[in-house]
């Protein structure tokens, strides 16, 4: 017999039949000659696969346990043979043989790796809320034109379009006034 568990809950799998995989994933593409291999290939997650029995008074609502625990994404924990701690149940199916006190179930489980740092859900500030001030508007830089200046120098300096230079400014390309102020930012 063995039992997977979900915190204090746990399930018990009568005539239990445990299998695990284990794959890697390897480049499919021509690797560089002199590359160190194992840059080249990822270990997938552990895969482990049972099969038995849900018996008793108690085998539907286990069921349905098991149902919840796949649809939540429950962190789960497998006693068997096989003994592993933070998996996911991928799979799950119930057939019904020739069992007066229960039916026959087999389910997969996937190992579920972690990351070292924590994930924490941001609190929300009860009360007043803060009303987002809008941006301060950049100020507008103007410079006083002088003889070689050009849209697209500006443009290269101060990073404006050439385009926006041309809506402030109003003159033509080739007919920038030397002494008049020009916005360029």
């Amino acid at each position: 017999m063995a039992t997977l568990v979900k915190g204090k809950t746990s399930i018990k799998i009568n005539g239990a039949k445990e299998s695990e995989d284990v794959q890697a994933n390897v480049t499919e593409y021509a690797i560089e000659s002199g590359s160190p291999l194992s840059d080249h290939t990822q270990r997938a997650s552990k895969g482990i696969s049972i099969t038995g029995f849900l018996l008793g008074n108690n085998a539907n609502n286990n069921y349905k346990t098991l149902l919840s625990w796949q649809d939540s994404g429950a962190e789960l924990t497998w006693k068997g043979r096989i003994y592993h701690a933070k998996l996911m149940m991928t799979g799950l199916q119930k057939s019904y043989d020739h069992y007066k006190n229960g039916f026959a179930i087999s389910f997969s489980l996937i190992a579920i790796k972690k990351a070292k740092t924590s994930w924490k859900k941001k609190k929300k500030k009860k009360g007043k809320q803060q009303v987002k001030k809008p941006a301060a508007k950049p100020k507008a830089k103007y410079v006083t034109v002088k003889p070689g200046n050009t849209y697209w120098g500006w443009m290269m300096k101060y990073g404006t379009s050439i385009a926006q230079l041309r809506k402030w400014n109003k003159w033509p390309d080739r007919f920038i006034p030397i002494g008049k102020r020009a916005r360029v930012k």
